[in-house]
């Protein structure tokens, strides 16, 4: 009888040992998956955040090529108008002045 006790409580205590390594390695486990996830979600969101520079600086590149180019025709047309201003300006003026001398006479 004492030795099936005996036997019982070795059995027992394999089985408390054996529940033991197995409750340690599912937290190990369940350790490694949840930092896995975090990793993964770091260099996600590392990803993420990147491109959205990415496309947010190509925005950027974008609109200032495009600024530039309305600025460079915006110029060139004020210097056209301001030439040809500058060709009928002694005429116009000659026009303006002979024909306020008219009316005042």
């Amino acid at each position: 009888m004492n030795e099936i006790i005996k036997q019982i409580a070795q059995i027992d205590s394999v089985a408390v040992s054996n529940r033991k390594n197995s409750e340690q390695a599912l937290k190990e486990r369940k350790d490694q998956y949840e930092k896995e996830i975090l990793d993964y979600r770091e260099a996600s969101l590392k990803r993420a955040n990147e491109k959205a520079n990415e496309i947010y600086n190509q925005i950027i590149g974008t609109s200032e090529t495009g600024y530039h180019l309305e600025e460079e025709q915006y110029k060139k047309l004020s210097l056209v108008a301001q030439s040809r201003y500058l060709e009928v300006e002694e005429t116009l003026l000659n026009e303006v002045f002979d024909e306020l001398f008219r009316v005042e006479e």
